[in-house]
C-alpha cells in the first residue's frame, strides 16, 4: 500500500515537472514579434496583424503568442505599432518583455492629491474674448549641432508649396557659431520663415529629411537615421532650463483617478498676474514630455519647441498632458459618431467614450487649469492617432473654447465617409471669427503598414469639411513621405502644428 500510495507521489510530481519543463522551454522559444514564425521580425509580421484585425489572416495559437507583444490578452492595433516602433529602434524590446506590460493599468506614481478649488464662481471665457496672439517676426536664427561630425554642414531651404529654394541644393553652407558642453560644433544660419518653411541639413552627400522650418523652430540636432536618412530632433537653442513639471489627479469617474501633467516654462511666475499664459491641451500625456517610465526612448519635444517660440519672441504657453488609460484608451479616445467601419468594430473602438472625455477635458481639467494658473483665453487641444481623432472631435464639439486643433496621424479610418459627413453636418460653419484653426499631419512611408492605412482619411478630411462650408484658410494638410507612426516624427512636425495654429 505504502508502496503503491509512493509509486503514485512520485508519478504526480514527474508529470508536474514535465509540464513546467514543457512550458518553459515553449516560452524560451518564442520570439515576440515573429508572427509569421521565420526566425526574424520585420514588417510583415505588423501587417499581419493588421490583417488579422480585419479578418483578413486568420493565425495559429503559436503565431498570436508571438503576436502579443504589448503583453495584452486580445491581439490589437497596439501590438503592430510596437512592433513598427521596435523595427525603427524607437524600443529596444517589447513591454511584454518588460516587467509592466504597457496595456496593464498600473497606479499613477504620484499621490492621488484633490484639485485646489477655485476660490469663487468659474466660468470658462470663449475664445472671442479680448485676448490675442502677440505676432513676432517670421525671421529666426536657426541653429544646428553637427553631432555627426560632419566636415562641412549645408541647409538647403525651400517653400514646400511652391518649390523655390533659396540656393540650389545643397543649399548655403552654414557658419561655424560655437562649440556646446558635449564637444559639438554649433552652426548658424538667417532664415526667414514667411518666404520658406522646409529645411534639409546635409553634408553634401549625407542629408535629413525634409524638416519644418517655422518661428517655433531654434536649434535642431540629428537624433536618429531611419531608412537611410537622417531624422533631426529639436531643442531650444542656448536654453539649458526646460520648464517645471507638476502632476496632479482629477476624478474622471468614480473611484478612479486621472494623472494630469502641467508643464510650465522658464520664467513663470505663479505670484505675477499680470502675465497670462495660453495652454495648449495634449492627449496621451505620457508621450509628450519624456516624463513617464512608459514612454517610449522618443518623445514630442513639446516643451523644447515651445521654448523655441518663446525665445523667438511668442507669448509663454503652458502644456496640460492628460494621461491615457493604457488598456482603456482605445475607448477613452474613440468618440461615437456613427456605426465604426466593419474592420475595427470590436474591443474599445466599438462604441466609444470619447464623450466622456471630452467633458471631462472641458468641465474639469480647464476650470481646474484656469483656476490654479495664470491663462488667458487662449487654448489648443492636439493628439497623435486616437489621441488625433479625439483632440479633433473635442475641438469640434468645443469650437467656442479652442482656438487651434493638431489632429497628428489622426484615427479618421474608424468611421466612412457618409458617417462624418452625417457627424460634420450638424455644425454651422458660417462664422470664421468662431473656428479653430486646423492642422492635419500624416506620414506616408511605405515601410509603415499602420500610417499608410490611416493615410487615405487623414488627408481627405480637409476637403470633407471644405464641402461643409469649413473656410480652407483655416486649416492645413501636411503629408510627409518618409512619416512613420510614432513620436519620433510628430516632434519633428509639432513645431508646425503649434506655428499654425497660433496663425503662422
Amino acid at each position: 500500500m505504502r508502496k503503491t500510495r509512493f509509486t503514485l507521489i512520485l508519478t504526480v510530481i514527474l508529470l508536474l515537472a514535465m509540464m513546467l519543463f514543457t512550458t518553459l522551454v515553449s516560452n524560451a522559444a518564442v520570439l515576440y514579434g515573429d508572427v509569421d514564425l521565420n526566425g526574424s521580425v520585420s514588417i510583415t509580421d505588423a501587417t499581419l496583424i493588421q490583417r488579422n484585425l480585419v479578418e483578413l489572416e486568420e493565425l495559429s495559437e503559436e503565431q498570436l503568442t508571438a503576436a502579443k507583444v504589448s503583453g495584452g490578452d486580445k491581439l490589437t492595433i497596439t501590438d503592430a505599432t510596437l512592433i513598427q516602433r521596435k523595427l525603427a529602434y524607437i524600443i529596444d524590446k517589447f513591454p511584454v518583455e518588460e516587467e509592466t506590460p504597457v496595456t496593464q493599468e498600473t497606479t499613477p506614481s504620484v499621490v492621488p492629491t484633490k484639485p485646489t478649488e477655485p476660490t469663487e464662481p468659474h466660468t470658462t471665457p470663449t475664445q472671442n474674448e479680448a485676448d490675442t496672439i502677440t505676432k513676432i517676426s517670421p525671421e529666426i536664427d536657426v541653429y544646428f549641432s553637427n553631432n555627426r561630425n560632419w566636415s562641412k554642414v549645408y541647409a538647403y531651404i525651400y517653400n514646400h508649396e511652391t518649390g523655390d529654394p533659396a540656393a540650389a541644393w545643397p543649399g548655403a553652407e552654414m557658419t561655424k557659431h560655437s562649440v556646446n558642453n558635449y564637444g559639438e560644433t554649433i552652426y548658424k544660419l538667417h532664415a526667414d520663415t514667411s518666404k520658406y518653411d522646409r529645411i534639409i541639413f546635409s553634408n553634401g552627400t549625407a542629408q535629413t529629411t525634409d524638416t519644418p522650418l517655422t518661428v517655433a523652430n531654434s536649434g535642431y540636432f540629428i537624433n536618429t537615421t531611419l531608412n537611410g536618412k537622417f531624422v533631426v530632433g529639436v531643442y531650444p537653442y542656448g536654453q539649458e532650463n526646460e520648464g517645471t513639471i507638476k502632476q496632479v489627479n482629477l476624478e474622471y469617474s468614480p473611484g478612479y483617478n486621472k494623472r494630469i501633467t502641467i508643464w510650465t516654462p522658464v520664467g513663470y511666475n505663479a505670484n505675477d498676474k499680470s502675465k497670462k499664459y495660453s495652454v495648449l491641451y495634449m492627449t496621451d500625456g505620457q508621450n509628450i514630455f519624456g516624463n513617464d517610465e512608459n514612454c517610449s526612448q522618443h518623445e514630442w519635444e513639446v516643451d523644447e519647441t515651445v521654448l523655441s517660440y518663446m525665445q523667438n519672441g511668442g507669448d509663454g504657453i503652458i502644456v496640460v498632458g492628460i494621461d491615457n488609460a493604457n488598456n482603456k484608451r482605445d475607448s477613452e479616445l474613440t468618440p461615437d459618431i456613427g456605426d465604426v467601419v466593419p474592420g475595427y468594430n470590436y474591443g474599445g473602438f466599438k462604441n466609444g467614450t470619447g464623450e466622456a472625455y471630452s467633458n471631462f477635458v472641458v468641465n474639469k481639467v480647464i476650470p481646474y487649469i484656469e483656476a490654479n494658473y495664470n491663462t488667458n483665453s487662449i487654448r489648443g487641444i492636439a493628439g497623435s492617432s486616437s489621441g488625433g481623432i479625439e483632440s479633433f472631435y473635442i475641438g469640434m464639439e468645443n469650437m467656442d473654447k479652442f482656438n487651434y486643433i493638431g489632429a497628428i496621424s489622426p484615427a479618421f479610418l474608424l468611421y466612412d465617409e457618409p458617417t462624418w459627413s452625417t457627424y460634420l453636418s450638424k455644425f454651422d460653419f458660417t462664422d470664421e471669427s468662431k473656428l479653430p484653426r486646423i492642422y492635419f499631419f500624416n506620414g506616408n512611408s511605405k515601410n509603415d503598414s499602420l500610417e499608410q492605412e490611416l493615410y487615405e482619411n487623414a488627408v481627405a478630411m480637409q476637403g470633407w469639411m471644405e464641402k461643409k462650408g469649413y473656410p480652407s484658410k483655416l486649416m492645413t494638410t501636411v503629408v510627409d513621405n518618409d512619416g512613420t507612426h510614432n513620436e519620433l516624427f510628430w516632434a519633428v512636425y509639432f513645431p508646425e502644428t503649434l506655428a499654425f495654429g497660433l496663425g503662422y
